[in-house]
């Protein structure tokens, strides 16, 4: 047996270090991957519903040109994410109501509102619970696996003169009216 200088009752503590120290590179690696998914949760949508997707200018003009919408429309967005559309309908006059689960885009859909605090109200709740009834124009950009709820509830709750835009996902069993870009115009009256 050759002498190493060290007996092997001397490894125990060094054993014991680094478990130690796993355990604790352990505990770092499974907080910084919760802190992400919570991060990405609160700020992207990530597990909520459809991850934030800005809807460029272009788009906006787009819906705008297929939709008139002026001081008598209520609108709707569904997902209302940093309240762009919001703005340009409140710029026209409109009453406006978003639903955006996300708290941050929901403030942030408040914060760009500000000016039209009379005519604006962003609720921060999942858009399938989203009140439609009153409105004459209501904007969506959802995900395709969202479209199916999206237009069982809109034929279940929103007024049959109602004004549809979904950006780039089409409603199933729905034909479009009009398209300009990704913008998709529905009516429910005519179907």
């Amino acid at each position: 047996m050759l002498c190493t200088g060290r007996s092997r009752s001397s490894d125990a503590p060094l054993v014991h270090y680094r478990r130690f120290f796993f355990m604790w590179e352990l505990i770092g690696i499974v907080s910084f991957l919760a802190a992400a998914f919570l991060f990405a949760r609160w700020f992207g949508g990530v597990g909520v519903g459809a991850p934030w997707l800005p809807v460029r200018k272009q788009d906006i003009e787009a819906a705008f040109r297929l939709v008139d919408v002026g001081p008598d429309d209520v609108v709707i967005d569904l997902g209302s994410g940093d309240g762009r559309l919001l703005v340009e309908a409140a710029k026209r006059g409109a009453r406006v109501v978003g639903y955006e689960l996300n708290p941050f885009m929901a403030w942030l859909s408040r914060v760009r509102l500000k000016s039209f605090k009379d005519h604006a109200i962003i609720h921060r709740t999942n858009l399938l619970r989203a009140d439609v009834s009153h409105a004459t124009v209501i904007f969506i950009f959802g995900m395709g696996t969202i479209m199916s709820a999206v237009e069982k509830k809109l034929r279940r709750e929103a007024r049959p003169d109602v004004r549809i835009v979904s950006f780039a996902f089409e409603l199933p069993g729905r034909t479009y009216e009009k398209k300009d870009g990704i913008a998709l115009l529905y009516r429910l009256s005519e179907e």
